[in-house]
């Protein structure tokens, strides 16, 4: 998820901030990761949902990332390992919103839309934060709102074009994903959570799992799942999006938050679209009109001059992070 908010800057252990040589080459490798990482998500969910269901996909790679990313805070000798009382609802409604609501829906949508649309559409999460802003009494310059307004003409072209070709419940539905996902990252900087963001992260992630198996189970989708049916090219695609684009992804992301701006960080909002076209482009022989071009360069614009305009407001070590995009 892109916020304006951003991560204080520190020093790791090992001496080497952002401004040191070894500092500045880490985060170029961290940042250059979750460019490369969460822009083959579409792609991977895209394979995966060839033979695999949406909800089970979702739950199944959520609650496991959970285990690992929790062992792993565990081996760091994290000082918290479960929410306090007080923390607890904000990670439920967050990893609900997050993960049950905001990644099932994206895991559905494209079933329907390809992995290089998909991501455009999803670009558009920042606009959704900066709307739920101004509706709580902020108020952002003119050219963020002009921004704003780009983005939002961009979607509307894309979305909105006589004889369109699109399937439009799908588009619609990867739409509305991001716009959950925009409503759980806004109460996630409002809600306690866990000072160390990877635990917060994981408790997200397996409460919001544990509810899509819940509705994966109710709906059916669960008893008809068939192991024997599913395609060695979508198991392949599901692990690279358990282990390469959750678990290292999410790990590589909270790093970057302790040590860089979000600012900076948020960049990726407007850099993994394009390695998903890409992507797509090349393995699935995907294919974007010179509209759908046209009109995810209205939105990465917009995206871009949001992040870059908006003034990052510094945060205390025990403030939230801000989560990521659906992924």
């Amino acid at each position: 998820m892109v916020d304006t908010e951003s991560a204080p800057v520190r020093t790791t252990a090992t001496g080497g901030g952002p401004d040191s040589g070894g500092g500045r080459t880490a985060l170029v490798v961290g940042l250059a990761l979750i460019y490369t990482l969460w822009g083959s998500t579409y792609l991977g969910n895209r394979i995966a949902l060839e033979s695999l269901p949406p909800m089970v996909t979702t739950a199944g790679r959520f609650l496991l990332a959970a285990v690992v990313l929790l062992v792993i805070a565990g081996l760091r000798r994290s000082p918290q390992l479960v929410p306090t009382r007080a923390q607890f609802p904000g990670v439920a409604v967050t990893g609900i919103l997050l993960i049950g609501v905001g990644s099932t829906l994206l895991a559905v949508g494209q079933q329907y839309v390809d992995s290089g649309l998909a991501s455009l559409v999803v670009a558009a999460v920042p606009l959704w934060v900066l709307a739920l802003r101004v509706c709580t009494g902020q108020r952002p310059s003119a050219l963020v709102v002009a921004g704003v307004f780009g983005g939002v003409a961009g979607l509307a072209l894309l979305l909105l074009a006589p004889g369109t070709q699109l399937h439009l419940a799908g588009t619609l539905t990867v739409l509305a994903s991001s716009g959950v996902w925009a409503v759980g990252s806004w109460l996630s900087q409002r809600m306690a959570q866990p000072a160390d963001p990877l635990v917060g992260i994981a408790w997200q992630m397996l409460i919001g799992g544990l509810a899509v198996a819940v509705a994966s189970a109710l709906t059916g989708e669960l008893g008809g799942l068939r192991l024997a049916e599913v395609s060695g090219r979508s198991w392949i695609a599901w692990g690279y999006l358990l282990v390469v684009c959750t678990i290292v992804g999410y790990t590589v992301y909270s790093w970057l938050l302790r040590r860089a701006p979000l600012q900076l960080v948020a960049t990726y909002a407007y850099v993994n679209p394009v390695v998903a076209v890409g992507l797509g482009m090349m393995v699935l022989d995907e294919r974007l009109t010179g509209r759908q071009v046209l009109a995810g360069v209205f939105v990465l614009a917009s995206v871009a001059v949001v992040v870059a305009v908006e003034r990052p407001r510094q945060r205390g070590p025990s403030s939230p992070a801000a989560p990521a995009t659906p992924t």
